[in-house]
């Protein structure tokens, strides 16, 4: 069975979340041009604004933890050889010649 790829179904919700939100906008926008303008809506870009922010904060404070939390997942062969992940990148950054404490 396929895993389940969490950045690629958040980043489709974002697209969603867009799509739903220019439907909302059109439909809302079109409703108030029917009965009045502006004047029957004054707070329409303000209420878009504000519910547009709170959706996509959301997804991508989602979309973040989860890229996060996959760098920072342990992989099984992370100290096959018996060497932590620390050890290896401090190895990696050591001068040739110097003595590591």
């Amino acid at each position: 069975m396929k895993s389940f790829n969490r950045e690629k179904y958040l980043l489709y919700l974002l697209g969603g979340i867009f799509a739903f939100q220019a439907g909302l906008f059109a439909v809302g926008f079109s409703l108030c041009f029917n009965f009045g303008g502006l004047k029957a809506c004054p707070e329409l870009g303000t209420r878009y604004e504000n519910t547009f922010n709170v959706m996509i904060a959301t997804t991508l404070a989602l979309l973040t933890g989860s890229a996060v939390k996959s760098l920072t997942a342990k992989k099984p062969d992370d100290s096959v050889d018996g060497q932590s992940q620390a050890a290896k990148t401090r190895a990696s950054y050591a001068r040739p010649g110097k003595i590591e404490d």
